[in-house]
């Protein structure tokens, strides 16, 4: 692992400029490192995608533990520094590319384990290209979030961090919090706390519905706008002709059509929709 200050030394040698818009943190805490190392508990036979190895803070202890390891950069100049730095590995892989334009299955026909200490600007697209679009890849997911967004990942029904998020990811996995990561434990300095965080993919879905489109497309209707009940979010834009219909649909389910969306479970989501779909409401 790279000191701050042989970062430093690198940075100016090859001429690259960090970059904030892209949220670039590089992790530079030994003890902090050593957690997540032994969190993921690497097999000989496993394989590893790294999202964002940045100067390969964590690569080189999953190269020499994995049986291929898959490193995922962005920036051009930092992709190439890190092959010069670790072109002794013949296991690993060093891909200049977006990690959301990246199909897993083209680099290998096993699971991978996905790690990642993940910008703060784009975390919620790359989480939901992780479970939406590769999630058949994917053996779990261990990654590294702003403290807040961990927060509402792992949200019960009724707190204020409960949010569409919550109900995405733990609709395909059962999210836990690890272990906290200080600000201090990155280079440049974060102005937030990060936490390390486990999605563990779910064999099936939390909760059966019968168009998963539809479903996450009524959450997000009743959380874009949760301050208002649930009746007012889900006629919003439709024909005040269809609000006593929808009214009626929400009694039968026995949902309180009166709740904010916070209050609502899963499972009552999900019987939303299942409503929905009988009823042929067009959402």
């Amino acid at each position: 692992m790279l000191t701050v200050g042989e970062i430093k030394d690198i940075l100016r040698k090859e001429r690259i400029s960090i970059s904030k818009r892209r949220g670039q943190n590089f992790l530079v805490d030994a003890q902090i490192k050593r957690k997540i190392i032994d969190t993921l508990d690497i097999k000989a036979d496993d394989e590893v995608l790294e999202i964002g190895p940045g100067f390969g803070a964590l690569t080189e202890d999953l190269a020499q533990g994995a049986g291929r390891v898959f490193a995922v950069e962005k920036d051009r100049a930092l992709a190439r520094t890190l092959q010069k730095m670790l072109a002794r590995y013949g296991n690993l892989q060093i891909i200049h590319q977006d990690i959301l334009k990246t199909n897993f299955a083209q680099l290998t026909k096993q699971k991978v384990k996905v790690l990642g200490n993940l910008p703060y600007y784009i975390t919620t697209p790359i989480i939901g290209y992780l479970l939406e679009q590769q999630l058949k890849n994917i053996k779990e997911i261990l990654i590294t979030v702003q403290y807040e967004v961990a927060r509402r990942l792992v949200a019960t029904t009724g707190t204020k961090d409960y949010s569409a998020l919550t109900i995405f990811v733990q609709y395909f996995t059962k999210p836990e919090q690890l272990f906290p990561i200080p600000k201090r434990a990155f280079y440049p300095q974060p102005k937030v706390d990060s936490e390390f965080v486990r999605l563990k993919v779910l064999t099936e879905p939390s909760v059966k519905v019968n168009l998963q489109e539809r479903f996450f497309k009524i959450v997000r209707s009743c959380f874009s706008q949760r301050r208002k009940t649930i009746l007012n979010s889900l006629t919003h834009q439709l024909p005040k002709t269809e609000r006593p219909q929808i009214q009626q649909i929400l009694k039968e389910t026995g949902v309180d059509f009166q709740a904010r969306p916070e209050r609502l479970s899963l499972e009552q989501f999900a019987k939303i929709e299942d409503a929905f779909n009988q009823k042929g409401v067009k959402f």
